[in-house]
C-alpha cells in the first residue's frame, strides 16, 4: 500500500487447510482496516473450508457488506465484481470468470492449451493434406512420365522393327 499509495481493489482469497479461518475473519478485518473495496473468497470444495463456496463483500462506510451471490444449480455459483467488471463463477469447484459485456468466459489456462492442441492439430492436418495432395501431383506426374518412357520405348521398338524390315525386303 506504501509503495502504490492505495490499497488494492480488489482481493481474492482461495481456501487452504491451513489458512482458511484466518482467511475470512482476521484478513477480512484486516483488508477492511486497509481500505481494500472488494474481498472476494473462494473455496473449491464448495463451504467445507470456507462457510460459502464464493462470497465477496463490497467496503461501505469503512465494514463489509455481502455483495449478492446467486447460485445457479447444484454446482454453480455466481456474483458480480464492480471492481473489475467480471462475474466471478464457482463451477463444479473450479474458479471461472465471465466477461459481461463480450458475454463469455475468461478463458483459463487449460482452456488456452487445449486451443493451441487444437489450432495444433488443425495446422497438423492442413499440412498433412497438403503433402497428400503433392504426393497425388508427383504420382501423376510419375505416371505422366512412366506413360512417355514407355511411349519412346514403344516407338524406338517400331524404329527398329522397320529398320528390320526395310534390311529383309531389299
Amino acid at each position: 500500500i506504501e509503495e502504490q499509495g492505495k490499497p488494492p481493489d480488489f482481493v481474492l482469497e482461495i481456501a487452504s487447510e491451513t489458512t482458511a479461518e484466518n482467511d475470512y475473519t482476521r484478513k477480512r478485518r484486516r483488508y477492511a482496516e486497509f481500505g481494500v473495496p472488494e474481498y472476494w473468497r473462494f473455496d473449491p470444495t464448495k463451504g467445507q473450508r470456507y462457510p460459502e463456496p464464493l462470497a465477496g463483500d463490497l467496503l461501505v462506510d469503512g465494514e463489509y457488506q455481502p455483495i449478492p451471490i446467486t447460485q445457479t444449480g447444484e454446482n454453480r455459483y455466481w456474483g458480480h465484481s464492480a471492481a473489475l467488471n467480471l462475474d466471478l463463477c464457482w463451477e463444479d469447484g473450479k474458479l471461472r470468470w465471465y466477461d459481461p459485456v463480450a458475454g463469455s468466459y475468461i478463458l483459463t489456462h487449460e482452456d488456452e492449451r487445449e486451443g493451441r492442441i487444437v489450432e495444433r492439430e488443425a495446422r497438423i492436418a492442413e499440412r498433412d493434406a497438403r503433402i497428400a495432395e503433392q504426393n497425388a501431383r508427383i504420382a501423376e506426374q510419375n505416371a505422366r512420365i512412366a506413360e512417355r518412357d514407355a511411349r519412346i520405348a514403344a516407338e524406338a521398338r517400331v524404329r527398329e522393327l522397320e529398320e528390320e524390315l526395310r534390311r529383309r525386303s531389299e
